[in-house]
């Protein structure tokens, strides 16, 4: 009997650290440009979608202060947010946008004294409706939310 516990033991702690290895490597930390294999509804191929449309675009871009800084925001952003005082801020919203993204720009971090807001030339034609904000104020956390419709073409101010 004795024989046979050791023997137990001796496997058992020889196969403990190949199941530590066997563990799948996983972060609970998505950067937005991890992409998710989704099953189409009746069958068929699968597709591929990005984390950040499934999490709505939730990421963001630290601006850092300047004289004439240029943010192109990138599809998986949610938020650009000024981090100090720029004098000019051109900010051109994300190319190839999926329906319902949302974008918001704001300043808390300083004074943006002007602002300019463009729409990406992809795709083609895109628009911007609405009031295109010229500057920004950190005192009164001023912001400005975009909404991009697919059917449309077209960026609308909905904040």
């Amino acid at each position: 009997m004795k024989k046979w516990l050791i023997r137990a033991a001796v496997a058992v702690g020889l196969m403990a650290p190949l199941a530590l290895w066997a563990q799948g490597v996983y972060t609970k930390n998505l950067a937005g440009l991890e992409i998710v294999n989704a099953a189409l509804p009746g069958g068929g191929s699968a597709i591929q979608v990005p984390a950040y449309v499934l999490r709505s675009g939730n990421n963001h871009t630290l601006v850092a202060t300047g004289t004439t800084v240029s943010t192109t925001a990138r599809a998986q952003d949610g938020d650009l947010i000024a981090t100090g005082a720029i004098t000019t801020w051109n900010v051109t919203l994300p190319a190839s946008p999926y329906t319902g993204q949302t974008i918001r720009i704001s300043c808390p971090g300083g004074d943006v004294t002007t602002l300019s807001i463009a729409a990406a030339s992809t795709p083609a034609s895109t628009t911007i409706v609405g009031t295109n904000p010229t500057s920004c104020t950190a005192a009164t956390a001023t912001a400005s939310t975009w909404q991009y419709s697919t059917s449309a073409n077209k960026w609308y101010r909905v904040q």
